[in-house]
């Protein structure tokens, strides 16, 4: 199945060297959204089985702004997944304050939108039936119009008619955000949405995402445990140490943020922040850019 790409904005760097250097620079993401959307403080976790009780997330504080895409990577257990059922009050915290919009989480549940790693989509319906899924049981009203015109956009109104298995990988993937999309969240919660695909489709479908949530002025958490995707993706990113988690550094992409995913890649500045991130990761001492 060969998929029917659609066009991304010109996202070449401006006022950085050759002709254009001096030039203004496009408004930066740190421009766009100076408030927070979500705000996390204090924000405690401990887990209690028979076995006694396990501190998972200690003391977490961050921000995520309106308008941007911030990236979570962590060791594996950390509790980057937990993050995102705080947010979506899915779990609610043992101590510390979560606010959506100045308001818990609980009261800001219809504002988030939930993208899985596997898209869930339906066999046995077809792409549209699929796409108006989550409107539907939301007893949300008159979103065909709107579900279609996004899968136009897309690249995907021809294939509305179809089923899931005669899309490839990528595109169902593309479709899943639709879906999530078609019920207007203020807020995507994304959870390593691209680890069911190969590499090569893997680097086509962050590109078509990244460009979908800036294209809809959408604000996302992308949980990953992908360095290079979360450099190519994100407009921060925040380092979660080791469970019990704390937050140990946030990194600012503005640099490179006007860049789009694959243009990010070929960036001097790439690897320095794949080193750097890396780094922490490793618990090793701390270098700056």
């Amino acid at each position: 199945m060969t998929e029917k790409k659609f066009a991304v904005r010109d996202t070449t760097a401006i006022g950085t060297t050759g002709k254009n250097a001096g030039a203004p620079r496009p408004p930066s993401v740190e421009d766009a959204c100076g408030d927070a959307l979500v705000s996390f403080k204090n924000v405690s976790l401990t887990y209690h089985d028979k076995t006694g009780e396990t501190l998972a997330l200690d003391g977490l504080n961050f921000d995520v702004r309106r308008g941007e895409l911030l990236g979570v990577v962590g060791p594996s257990g950390c509790g980057k997944t937990t993050v995102l059922s705080i947010i979506s009050s899915i779990i609610t915290p043992s101590s510390g304050e979560v606010l959506i919009d100045g308001a818990p989480p609980a009261e800001r549940r219809d504002e988030c939108g939930y993208m899985l790693q596997r898209d869930e989509l339906f066999p046995w319906l077809t792409i549209s039936q699929n796409v108006l899924l989550g409107a539907k049981i939301k007893k949300m009203k008159d979103r065909r119009e709107y579900a279609y015109a996004l899968l136009d956009k897309y690249g995907l109104g021809d294939f509305r008619d179809r089923y899931p298995s005669q899309l490839s990988g990528g595109m169902r993937q593309r479709v899943a955000l639709i879906r999530t999309l078609a019920t207007s969240p203020e807020l995507l919660l994304l959870d390593e949405p691209f680890g069911a695909l190969d590499f090569q489709t893997r680097l086509n479908v962050v590109e078509d995402v990244h460009s979908i949530i800036k294209n809809e002025k959408k604000t996302a958490v992308f949980v990953t445990h992908d360095i290079s995707e979360a450099i190519s993706m994100c407009d921060r990113i925040i380092i979660l140490s080791a469970r019990p988690s704390k937050v140990k550094k946030i990194v600012d992409l503005s640099p490179i943020g006007e860049l789009s995913p694959l243009t990010r890649r070929e960036s001097p500045l790439f690897q320095k922040y794949s080193h750097d991130i890396w780094e922490n990761l490793q618990n090793k001492k701390e270098k700056r850019l």
